[in-house]
């Protein structure tokens, strides 16, 4: 499965959280801090490798490379509410780039700027103005962060804001149409973020005595105090009704309790790793400060999801690039050669079909070339008879005299009898067989002798082939006369 790492640090301690992904869900299986403290004797917090520090206890924990989800916090980047003309949505990031360049000090065109829409519904559809939230950074600080990462060997990916990410955790598993204001207790500061329903209306970054004591708690609730005022004076009026603080529960009991009293408002715990899942040894294991990874728990199941960060300064929303012609040149030319190609298939199967009625027409010539040489040769064959039947031999009365001639069958055993009529006239009788004796072979040539036959033959051979006749003859010849004209 794929993994995905969410990475953010401040002054004290940086915090990573692996997760992998199954499907469009996430299932953590790291999540721990890296302290960041000097360690040698003169050495100071600005001296501390922070890529080094990360990369070290990745390695620690068999962690390779991999792109990065980075979470930046509120007091590194600017951040300001601006009213824009009614506009399509299409239209906003323009809009708010121009704006933007009036009324952020020190903006130029380089800087990355993402913004958040705080409208509901559509302005253009509404009239009224559009209200957006707009972030913007430097572009020093950016490469800074990205030099840590490449130390850290994790190529960064996504740059977040951190309060925006804690906001889609608590929307993600607690959707309200409340105004909520989410508290994040950090190592010395906190995150105070105001939701209206799920979208983030209002967003401070307040510093905090890093110590867990009565002072924390009492800075705690004058800043809320604060932000409590300054949301609703921004939000027309609207006052937050409820608020969620970041942690194990066990822990923020007592702070619940001072806020509930001196606050007058609901108050409820979202500790992050209990609305996740979590596998390896993180299941046993969970780190000291839970409510620390709720930025990057928010991160992991946005990416996992493939959801927008709402603020992703290395991914910010831009105007739609127009619909390039490319595609429309390219189906013109894609129809215009399928229209080629078929003009040639339809050329070629006709090709094909003239091709396969020659070589039938071929096969039929073939067949009827050898029906006229049989038909020759039967013609041939029909001369031949005719010139046989047509002949002045009385054939049949020759044979009947012969087979008269012939001494008895006990005797000789004729196989073969040829008979062939002589241009000069007349024709001769061929006669292959058997004798029993040597003697019958004469015997037979002085029988076939008379007045009008002449008889020769050359003898007879010893056969082993038939033991009642052991003498074979071959062409014993009779000369037959022509018949004479009455």
């Amino acid at each position: 499965m794929p993994r995905l790492l969410a990475l953010e640090w401040d002054g004290r301690e940086a915090r990573v959280a692996v997760a992998r992904t199954r499907g469009r869900e996430a299932v953590v299986e790291h999540a721990f801090a890296v302290e960041l403290a000097p360690r040698d004797p003169g050495e100071t917090f600005a001296d501390v490798n922070v890529g080094a520090r990360i990369a070290a206890a990745l390695a620690a924990r068999r962690i390779g490379r991999c792109e990065s989800l980075v979470a930046i916090g509120r007091t590194s980047i600017e951040l300001r509410r601006l009213s824009l003309p009614p506009a399509p949505p299409e239209e906003l990031p323009d809009m708010v780039r121009f704006q933007a360049m009036r009324d952020f000090a020190g903006l130029s065109e380089d800087w990355p700027l993402d913004f958040v829409p705080l409208d509901e519904p559509p302005v253009e559809a509404s009239g009224a103005a559009a209200n957006v939230l707009a972030a913007v950074i430097a572009p020093k600080l950016v490469e800074q962060i990205r030099q840590t990462c490449e130390t850290a060997g994790l190529p960064m990916q996504r740059l977040v804001l951190r309060p925006f990410a804690a906001a889609s955790l608590l929307r993600r598993v607690r959707p309200s149409g409340e105004c909520r204001m989410l508290v994040d207790l950090l190592t010395d500061e906190a995150d105070l973020t105001v939701l209206i329903g799920d979208t983030v209306a209002f967003v401070r970054t307040v510093r905090l005595p890093a110590a867990e004591d009565e002072a924390q708690v009492r800075a705690l609730m004058g800043e809320a105090r604060r932000t409590i005022a300054a949301a609703q004076n921004q939000l027309g009026g609207r006052r937050v009704e409820r608020l969620v603080l970041c942690g194990e529960r066990s822990r923020l009991t007592p702070i619940e309790s001072i806020v509930a009293e001196q606050l007058s408002l609901p108050v409820e715990s979202l500790d992050p790793f209990s609305v996740v899942e979590t596998g390896g040894e993180l299941k046993n294991d969970l780190p000291d400060h839970p409510g620390r990874f709720a930025p990057l728990l928010g991160m992991l199941l946005d990416e996992a999801a493939q959801a927008r960060h709402d603020i992703d300064f290395l991914n910010p929303r831009r105007k739609p690039t127009p619909p390039s012609r490319r595609r429309q040149h390219v189906l013109l030319a894609a129809t215009a050669a399928a229209i080629v190609l078929f003009g040639i298939f339809l050329l070629w199967d006709r090709l094909r079909a003239k091709d396969a009625e020659i070589s039938n027409l071929r096969d039929e010539v073939k067949a009827l070339d050898a029906d006229v040489e049989k038909a020759r040769a039967a013609l041939a064959k029909v001369a031949e008879i005719e010139e046989f039947a047509g002949g002045d031999v009385p054939w049949l009365d020759e044979l009947k005299e012969t087979s008269q001639d012939l001494p008895p069958g006990d005797e000789i055993l004729v196989t073969r009898l040829r008979a062939v009529a002589l241009p000069s006239g007349g024709g001769q009788m061929l006669l292959d067989g058997y004798a029993n004796e040597a003697a019958d072979t004469s015997q037979m040539v002085h029988n076939l002798n008379d007045q009008r036959h002449e008889a020769s033959g050359k003898g007879a051979q010893e056969n082993n082939q038939r033991s009642e006749y052991p003498w074979r003859f071959d062409n014993v010849t009779v000369r037959v006369p022509p018949q004479e004209s009455e």
